[in-house]
């Protein structure tokens, strides 16, 4: 059961007199005696003598001088927030109906809080300093009206240059397009951002830090608002955090600080902490939240804001569609792609082994066998590092990546010539037909392999998904087909695989290149002409993969309208069931079974062929297959 004051000032605004009598003969049996505020303000001490609890309705500027001889005198505060003060309410969880504000106003259990001091101003929810795009929106704001307001932010967005000193000594360089400072409640995104991390007595000023370096990034950042909604553990992208007693802002020339709707004063902007200054009659929110243990360590979370290169191209210039991604931030994967550009003796063992294994299980017609082989390979690597210096212009790691490509090719082609010289007899299997006959589609694959290739590698999490990147594409079979056309004799064997994994090698090359470019880690291509090489050698490659196309396309056509096809061979009914196309070096093989009630002799097969072949321009090899049925 609550219990209330017994006695009670009313201090009140004449804008607010109406609210007298209500509050005088309330229900809680509180003698209240109701004072203009500004007598109040003239003599406090002659009424807090008498008087131990306040209650307050008037302007927040008012209500800060009341709060600033809170911290001076024993006395606790109730608040009735007027119809135009809804930060002020949201601020301490206050309700919207007056009767419930002034049960609340007139509770005996104030609760004790910190108080923020911005500059000598008292700070009672928020202060912003610069452009805060969807960060100052109400929490319960309709999520595409904040992202049609957050677009409108965009324009004509810069980051400019900040300094931060915290208390701990720490002093924090970087640029941003703003930053807050604010109080513990839910109603803002702000705080909703950093809610997890911040308590009304903790004795910290809670900071946050715009700094979207790109638009890409800033979608980002609209993604994990408003579709990753819940308490976050984690600050998102594009945000920086900073908690500390004490926080000094410094800026290159004056930016206007506004505390609490207000301009008030100017950076540089040293603010402080005051511990359990003051004592106000909360809402229930906000009074459950505080048995829970205060975080009172400084906490600095500001990887995601621009720092050394970064920081020097991002300064006073409008924040780009793509984000610039420097070696500072990105070290790891920088040393990843430069150790895969280098011939090491694992790399040779494992081309060596993957070929062999590929070249065996082409033999075999064992899919399983090609799919380890494929698992072994480490071709990807490599190419995915050459991307990466075409990108950044990179001349060392380009020319390190191809060197490692090609030695990893000719390991491959003289792997599995060897290979068919232990097979001289054994028939091409359907497994090596498959990789004889690349088309647009491969291409396809490889497109989407180059960019999966290059996502995963940038991102450890998923960085175990590069091996499923390998099967999709299959870089080392192509390379076996081609090394046992070799091994064969055969020219046209050879060209047709190794055209297939030409094309896997500029597709996944070209649009792993791209791909990092999306992600960030170029402002632009650098090598161009390197870009315009590979783009060439991409046409060039599409003129035969596009007649592959059509070809396969003639095949796939023919092969459905031949199904059930009917022929009256010798006055004997015959039925096709299926029919299979399949290119053999320079031959066309047709594969035709059919049904019949009567036997066959050999001229009605012959004549059965010249039927066929009666349907083609060229010549083709026939091959039938005979199903009697009764």
């Amino acid at each position: 059961m609550e219990s209330y004051v017994t006695t009670a000032l009313f201090l009140y605004v004449p804008q607010r007199e109406e609210l007298i009598e209500q509050v005088v003969n309330n229900p809680y049996a509180c003698r209240v005696k109701p004072v203009p505020l500004r007598e109040f303000l003239d003599n406090p001490d002659q009424f807090l003598q008498r008087y131990k609890h306040v209650v307050v309705a008037a302007p927040l500027s008012k209500l800060k001088s009341v709060i600033a001889l809170n911290m001076g005198h024993d006395f606790t505060i109730g608040i009735l927030p007027g119809q135009g003060q809804r930060n002020l309410r949201n601020c301490y969880e206050l309700p919207k109906k007056f009767e419930d504000a002034l049960e609340i106003a007139l509770r005996k259990d104030a609760q004790v809080m910190d108080v923020i001091l911005c500059n000598k101003h008292i700070l009672v929810f928020k202060a912003a300093i610069g452009r805060l795009p969807l960060i100052d929106s109400p929490s319960n704001l309709n999520p595409i009206i904040s992202t049609l307001n957050a677009f409108k932010s965009l324009w004509g967005l810069r980051l400019l240059s900040f300094q931060y000193l915290t208390e701990g000594g720490k002093t924090i360089k970087t640029a941003a397009s703003g930053c807050m400072i604010v109080q513990r409640h839910k109603r803002t995104l702000a705080s909703r951002l950093i809610s997890h991390d911040s308590a009304l007595t903790d004795g910290m000023i809670s900071m946050v830090i715009t700094a979207p370096t790109s638009i890409v990034d800033y979608f980002t950042f609209l993604y994990q608002t408003f579709l990753c909604r819940g308490q976050r553990k984690r600050i998102p992208s594009t945000i920086g955090y900073i908690k500390s007693p004490a926080i000094t802002i410094e800026t290159e020339e004056p930016f206007e600080v506004v505390i609490d709707g207000e301009n008030i004063t100017q950076t540089p902007l040293h603010c402080e902490t005051l511990p359990r200054a003051v004592r106000i009659n909360v809402g229930e929110g906000l009074r459950e939240l505080t048995g829970e243990g205060a975080k009172n360590n400084e906490r600095i979370e500001i990887k995601n804001l621009p720092a050394g290169k970064e920081l020097a191209k991002a300064v006073k210039k409008r924040i780009p569609f793509f984000a610039y991604a420097s070696e500072e931030r990105f070290r790891d994967l920088f040393i990843s792609l430069r150790e895969d550009a280098l011939i090491q003796p694992t790399y040779l063992v494992l081309m060596v082994l993957s070929t062999m294994l590929a070249a065996i299980g082409l033999y075999q017609s064992s899919n399983a066998v090609v799919i380890g082989a494929m698992l072994l390979a480490p071709l990807m690597a490599p190419i995915v590092a050459l991307a990466m210096g075409l990108l950044r212009h990179d001349t060392k790691l380009s020319k390190s990546s191809m060197v490692t490509i090609l030695v990893g090719i000719l390991i491959a082609l003289t792997a599995a010539s060897l290979i068919s010289f232990l097979f001289p007899h054994k028939p091409i299997t359907m497994e090596m037909q498959a990789r004889l006959h690349p088309s647009l589609l491969d291409l396809g694959v490889a497109i989407v392999a180059g960019v999966a290739g290059a996502y995963t590698k940038s991102n450890k999490k998923i960085l175990q998904s590069l091996a499923g990147v390998s099967i999709a594409v299959a870089l080392v079979p192509p390379l076996a087909v081609a090394g046992i056309g070799l091994g064969m004799g055969d020219l046209s064997f050879f060209a047709q695989a190794f055209l297939l994994f030409s094309t896997n090698l500029v597709g996944i090359t070209l649009a792993a290149t791209f791909t990092f470019r999306l992600l960030g880690y170029s402002p632009v291509v650098r090598d161009k002409w390197g870009v315009v090489f590979i783009g060439i050698l991409l046409i060039g490659i599409s003129i035969p993969l596009y007649l592959s196309y059509n070809e396969l396309v003639d095949t796939t056509v023919l092969e459905k309208n031949w199904k059930q096809e009917r022929f009256l061979v010798n006055d004997k009914y015959l039925i096709v069931q299926q029919a299979k196309m399949v290119h053999q070096r320079d031959a066309k093989l047709l594969f035709v079974r059919v049904l019949v009630r009567e036997p066959l002799t050999r001229n009605d097969l012959n004549q059965l062929r010249k039927k066929i072949q009666s349907n083609f321009s060229d010549t083709v090899m026939i091959r039938v297959q005979v199903m009697y049925i009764p």
